[in-house]
C-alpha cells in the first residue's frame, strides 16, 4: 500500500506525487459498534471499556450559555446575541505578526466557539485538548482525552459542546469524543472507523458528519446520542465537511481521489462531483455563501468552487508548500492557508487570487483560524508546539 500517514508531531504526510486511492472496509466488529452507536466510552480517567446501553450525551447542553464555564458570568451568545453583534473587522492584506505562544506538547488543530470566547486545541502528543484564550493563546484548562490522541476538533453551532476526532497512528483505537464546554470534560464518546478526520455539525446542530482518513464513507452520528444515522459511501479518503448557507448540501474533499464530493441533506445523496486540484485537504465556505475554497496539499493551490454551479471558477497557484488548512476573514475579502511543509500562513485577496502575504509562523503549521471579530488569526505550529497568533485587522 503506497499510502504514507503519520500523526507524529500533528504533520500530514503524504508523498507529493499523484497517487490512486484507497478503499479499505470497516471490520464487522467495528461496524457492529458504530451502527449501536450509544455505546459510552469512559469519559473519565483510567481504560476507555466500553459501558453497554449507556448513551453517548452531552452533559448539560442547553442548561448554560454556551462557552461559559464554572466561574463565568452568563454571557448570551446564539442567533440572537449575534444579530446584535458588530460588524467584523476588515481584514488587512499584511497581518501583524503577534507572538509565538507555547501551548501543550504538539498541537494540531484548533477551533474557535462561535461567541469568540474561548479556543480548543487538539494535542494528540499530550493527550487532551486545551482550551485557550482566543486573544493571547494562553491555555486555561487542560482537558485530558484518554479514549485516543486527540487529532481535530468542532464546535456545536451553539458552542455548548466539542466534537473530538481521535485516533491513534496505526488507526487501532478509534473514537468521537464529546467535551462539555461548561465544565471543560469529556461527556461522552463512541467509539467509530480508522481515523476520524475534520468532522462538522450540520447548520442546525443535529447532524454530526465524520469524515475518515481511511476509509471510503463518512458516517452522520445524532449530534446529541451519538447513535449511527447513515452510512454514505464517497471517493476514497474523505477528509473535511462544509456547508453553504441556504443549500441543502455538504461538501467533502476527499484526498487521495482529487474531487469534491456535495451530498444532499436531505437524503445524503451524491449530487455532484467536482473536480479539483492535487490531494484537497481541507475546505471552507466564505461568509457570503459564494464561494467554497479547497486547499491542495500536493498541487500547493487553492481552488475555489461556485455552489451555485458546482463549478471550479478559479485556481491561485503558489499559495506555500503544503497548504494543509484554509479559512475566511468574516469580513470576506481574505482566506489563509497554513502551509505545513514551508513554516507559513498565505493571505490570499479573495477579489484578485493575488498572495498578498506569506508570513512565518512556526514549525508545521497545521491549521489556522479567524477569530469571529476578525482581528485575531491563531495559528497552530504542531512542530514547535506553539500557537502563532496573528493581528489580521486591518486600520
Amino acid at each position: 500500500m503506497d499510502l504514507h500517514h503519520t500523526v507524529t508531531h500533528g504533520k500530514h504526510y503524504r508523498r507529493r506525487t499523484r497517487r490512486r486511492g484507497i478503499a479499505l472496509g470497516l471490520g464487522a466488529v467495528a461496524l457492529a459498534a458504530v451502527v449501536v452507536g450509544a455505546l459510552l466510552w469512559s469519559g473519565g480517567s483510567g481504560s476507555p471499556e466500553p459501558q453497554a446501553g449507556a448513551a453517548a450525551t452531552s452533559a448539560g447542553v442547553g442548561e448554560h450559555a454556551p462557552g461559559a464555564h464554572a466561574g463565568d458570568a452568563a454571557a448570551p451568545s446564539g442567533p440572537a446575541a449575534s444579530s446584535g453583534a458588530p460588524a467584523p473587522a476588515a481584514s488587512a492584506a499584511e497581518p501583524g505578526v503577534g507572538p509565538a505562544v507555547p501551548v501543550g506538547s504538539s498541537p494540531h488543530h484548533l477551533a474557535v466557539t462561535p461567541d469568540g470566547r474561548s479556543a480548543y486545541v487538539a494535542d494528540p502528543v499530550l493527550g487532551a485538548v486545551l482550551r485557550i484564550d482566543p486573544d493571547t493563546a494562553e491555555v486555561t484548562a487542560t482537558i485530558p482525552v484518554p479514549q485516543a490522541p486527540p487529532q481535530m476538533v468542532t464546535t456545536s453551532p451553539d458552542g455548548s459542546r466539542v466534537f473530538v476526532s481521535a485516533y491513534d497512528e496505526e488507526f487501532t483505537t478509534d473514537a468521537v469524543v464529546t467535551i462539555d464546554t461548561a465544565t471543560d470534560t469529556v461527556a461522552g464518546a463512541v467509539p467509530v472507523g480508522r481515523g476520524p478526520y475534520a468532522m462538522a455539525t450540520d447548520p442546525g446542530g443535529r447532524l454530526l458528519y465524520v469524515p475518515y482518513y481511511d476509509e471510503d464513507h463518512l458516517d452522520v452520528l445524532d449530534a446529541a446520542t451519538g447513535a449511527l444515522v447513515d452510512r454514505v459511501d464517497v471517493a476514497p479518503s474523505p477528509h473535511w465537511v462544509a456547508f453553504v448557507p441556504g443549500r441543502e448540501a455538504a461538501y467533502v474533499t476527499n484526498h487521495f481521489s482529487d474531487v469534491v464530493t456535495v451530498l444532499s441533506l436531505e437524503d445524503h445523496r451524491v449530487l455532484a462531483t467536482v473536480p479539483v486540484s492535487d490531494g484537497p485537504h481541507a475546505l471552507e465556505t466564505s461568509p457570503d455563501g459564494t464561494r467554497i475554497a479547497v486547499v491542495g496539499y500536493i498541487s500547493d493551490d487553492v481552488t475555489l468552487i461556485d455552489p451555485a454551479t458546482d463549478t471550479v471558477v478559479a485556481t491561485v497557484p503558489g499559495v506555500g508548500a503544503g497548504p494543509q488548512d484554509v479559512t475566511w476573514a468574516p469580513d470576506g475579502r481574505h482566506l489563509y492557508t497554513a502551509n505545513v511543509e514551508d513554516g507559513t500562513v498565505a493571505v490570499v485577496d479573495a477579489a484578485t487570487g493575488a498572495v498578498t502575504a506569506r508570513i512565518p509562523t512556526g514549525t508545521d503549521p497545521t491549521s489556522v483560524t479567524v477569530t469571529p471579530d476578525g482581528r485575531r488569526l491563531l495559528v497552530t505550529n504542531s512542530g514547535d508546539g506553539t500557537v502563532r497568533v496573528l493581528d489580521v485587522a486591518g486600520t
